[in-house]
């Protein structure tokens, strides 16, 4: 029926090899950035350090306070990592305290070695079990194994040809049961009574009232119930007559109630943009891609707006029966021979859903076969399906022509008034009726529980798939067909081409978003005039404090809005990019790379605002703006890095902007001034090494002080001090560079980015799996 293809197993085991080293360099790579201080280094300088001929060793000489003079009259730490001890006359140095911190360094160096082989082992693990799965897919069974005959659809020729070309899709006893709290009884969402045939040319229509399992039968019979541990899922599929295996996945396009899209981007650069990167490897040319979009854009209405901007709640765009035809055609792109549509009407007027319904009916005269979820369609509308699947409370009711069941009704028992609609009278029959007097409820439940009754009777004339039993039941499970649609889990493009169009997508949107820029700018420059109107900083021994309260200030305003402006709009758009990952439009690590790098432009140009206000305003320190601007400007590609982290981990905005303050409040606890190092408790120590607040703080004082003079006039605020190295070592910052700055800075980036990374890359949305039903 259908030719084996064994071209997918040898690609994703070359395709695991390729992977493995990367893998390697990305654990590596992410212990470096993670660790603030490497044990190394520390085994380096303390050698380095016992080597000193001018240490008196005490130990050996037992000669305690010896002074001995150095060179400068400094002496530089190896365990206090570059940061020098004030002026004394001697160092006395005791083998025995070198050896035990030597023991420390070894011990750290064996900790960091475990640490780096647990992450390898976890990275490569999740890598295994990810490409394994593929591999078990296109594993094809020989003649006379006990199993599936796996059906491995690797190219969209071979989904319009042969087996897949014209596909009716057959489903019978799903049953579905939700686990409830403890002492609960299972709750039956779907009673594995229903079955059915969707066939091509024709239209069918899942019907019932509110809450009866109408879109839950649609995703179970689509592959699409996510993953949910308290969820079972039974029953049968089958394509063309064929039996499936519960993980097979159905050539088919799958389209939501709701469907988001980036609102700047115009109908024809939204289809450009799927065309690019689902069909780029078998349309070569750029006249072949933009003749698909044109059609498209015909068969689908969508000329007239070609170029008017999709829009969401927020952005004005196109009405909601274009945004639904587009939806539409984007799942047309790679013309599946199986359509689902989850309620393609909801929320339109009776016009724009009879327009979306006809849209479907010319798809389905060309072959198509197209299963929808309809709610309260009106006439018209109705009968525009040619089938007719309808249920109540998880049970079936009918199953047949559309035009049959007004007189099926009847014959029930349930006639219809002339100037009644049919759809209006079906849903009556089996709605129960609740809140009127219990007679009305009673008549209701027995009236569903007839046309039930009576449905279970009919079931098997309606639609049979020749069930065998005893010893043929065994040869039906042998033929049972498993299918690897290769075309919905790898991407049309290569990875190169895939970054280049998100990262034009990435770009777009932002310089499209005026409003969210001219937000940004008007921060910026309100906050620069504030601070430059209230500080005006001088030379005398007040401007010492009013320096350092300044700096603060602007570091803890920069982490609030680059923080909180990247929480609250990346979660909306992972729900974009989710859906058009697990469709296997591109892969998360061309998009995360493409989303990181889009966002820098902007924060440098927001930055130069404030800095470029701020700066000559307060009078900080001349000489020192370039730099000045690059802390800032790095201090804000951090912030959004870690607002980054959030959003990735969080499943919704409200959730993510429920963590913001207690992080930020964290950070500036640790911001180096309000808790010293030594009184932080063990178990939070780590947040002084990653401390947003801190580290940006810490590199504006010193780019700030280093080179200043204070007189000793002026209001005083504690010790007087004359420089600012002296003013620095006030606050423990003596000893810091900007390049200890950069470098802690540079790290939280690139833990942050990874840990992003394999937060969206591991959060992928997955399915379940149906399981052949209990006898």
């Amino acid at each position: 029926m259908a030719s084996l293809h064994h071209q997918g197993r040898s690609s994703s085991s070359s395709r695991r090899r390729l992977h493995s080293p990367l893998l390697l360099a990305i654990s590596l790579i992410s212990i470096t950035t993670l660790c603030p201080q490497h044990p190394f280094q520390v085994a380096a300088q303390a050698n380095k350090f016992a080597s000193r001929p001018k240490l008196v060793d005490n130990a050996s000489k037992k000669k305690k306070n010896k002074k001995v003079n150095t060179e400068d009259g400094t002496y530089s730490s190896p365990w206090r990592f570059g940061r020098k001890e004030p002026k004394v006359e001697e160092i006395v140095f005791d083998s025995s305290d070198w050896r035990r911190d030597l023991f420390a360094a070894e011990f750290q160096l064996i900790l960091l070695s475990v640490m780096s082989s647990s992450l390898i082992a976890v990275l490569s693990w999740i890598w295994y079990r990810t490409t394994s799965k593929l591999v078990n897919d296109a594993k094809v069974v020989k003649p006379g194994e006990t199993g599936a005959e796996d059906i491995i659809c690797e190219n969209l020729e071979q989904t319009h040809s042969g087996f897949f070309k014209s596909v009716a899709v057959g489903f019978e006893d799903i049953t579905m049961t939700l686990q409830q709290k403890k002492n609960k009884s299972e709750r039956v969402i779907l009673d594995g009574s229903i079955r059915g045939i969707a066939q091509p040319g024709r239209m069918l229509a899942i019907m019932g009232p509110s809450g009866s399992g109408k879109s839950t039968l649609l995703h179970a019979i689509s592959g699409k119930v996510k993953e949910d541990k308290k969820i079972n899922l039974y029953g049968k599929r089958y394509i063309n007559g064929v039996p499936l295996t519960g993980d097979s996945k159905i050539p088919s396009a799958f389209i939501e109630q709701d469907v988001n899209f980036f609102p700047h981007m115009t109908v024809k650069e939204t289809l450009d943009f799927r065309v690019e990167l689902k069909m780029g490897s078998c349309l070569k040319t750029k006249k072949e891609r933009d003749d698909l979009v044109t059609d498209l854009m015909n068969q689908l209405g969508l000329t007239k707006s070609a170029n008017t901007i999709v829009g969401n709640a927020k952005v004005r765009g196109l009405s909601g029966g274009e945004r639904k035809r587009l939806s539409i055609a984007c799942e047309m792109i790679s013309s599946p021979p199986v359509i689902f549509l989850d309620e393609p009407t909801s929320g339109l007027d009776s016009y724009q859903a009879t327009q979306v319904i006809e849209t479907l009916r010319k798809l389905a005269d060309q072959g198509k076969t197209i299963v929808a979820v309809i709610h309260q369609p009106s006439q018209h509308t109705f009968q525009l399906f040619d089938d007719l699947l309808l249920i109540s409370e998880g049970k079936l009711m009918y199953y047949g022509e559309r035009s049959k069941v007004r007189g099926y009704m009847t014959e029930l028992g349930f006639g219809c008034e002339d100037e009644v609609g049919t759809a209006e009278h079906i849903l009556d029959c089996v709605s129960r009726v609740v809140g009127a007097d219990a007679e009305a409820e009673k008549q209701s439940e027995k009236r569903i529980e007839t046309i039930a009754a009576a449905a279970d009777r009919h079931a098997r004339e309606w639609v049979s798939f020749d069930a065998a039993e005893g010893a043929e039941a065994q040869q039906v499970e042998r033929k049972m067909k498993h299918i690897v649609d290769l075309t919905t889990t790898h991407p049309g493009t290569n990875i190169f081409r895939q970054f280049k169009l998100l990262f034009g997508r990435s770009i777009q949107e932002t310089l499209r978003g005026k409003a969210a820029i001219i937000i940004k700018v008007v921060q910026q420059v309100s906050l620069g005039l504030i601070y430059g109107g209230i500080y005006t900083l001088g030379d005398n021994q007040a401007s010492v404090m009013d320096r350092f309260g300044l700096l603060s200030l602007i570091i803890i305003g920069a982490t609030n809005m680059a923080m909180a402006g990247t929480i609250r709009s990346f979660p909306k758009e992972k729900s974009i990019v989710s859906v058009e990952v697990a469709s296997s439009l591109y892969r998360t690590f061309p998009y995360f790379i493409s989303k990181a790098i889009s966002e820098l432009p902007l924060i440098a140009i927001f930055n130069g605002i404030f800095s470029a206000l701020i700066y000559p305003l307060a009078k900080l320190q001349k000489g020192k703006f370039k730099t000045f601007l690059g802390l800032t400007s790095l201090h804000g590609i951090t912030s959004e890095a870690v607002g980054l982290l959030i959003g990735s981990i969080s499943p919704s905005s409200d959730v993510a902007l429920a963590l913001f303050p207690p992080i930020i409040v964290l950070n500036i606890i640790f911001d180096g001034k309000n808790i010293s190092e030594e009184n932080t408790p063990a178990l939070l120590r780590w947040v002084n090494q990653v401390g947003l607040i801190r580290w940006g703080f810490t590199g504006l004082a010193v780019n700030e002080f280093e080179g200043l003079a204070f007189s000793t006039g002026g209001p005083r605020r504690g010790p007087v001090v004359k420089t600012g190295e002296e003013a620095l070592a006030r606050f423990g910052l003596d000893g810091r560079t900007v390049e200890d700055v950069v470098r802690a800075q540079t790290k939280i980036i690139g833990g942050c980015w990874l840990l992003s990374f394999l937060g969206l890359a591991l959060t992928r949305q997955k399915y379940e799996v149906m399981q052949n039903p209990v006898q």
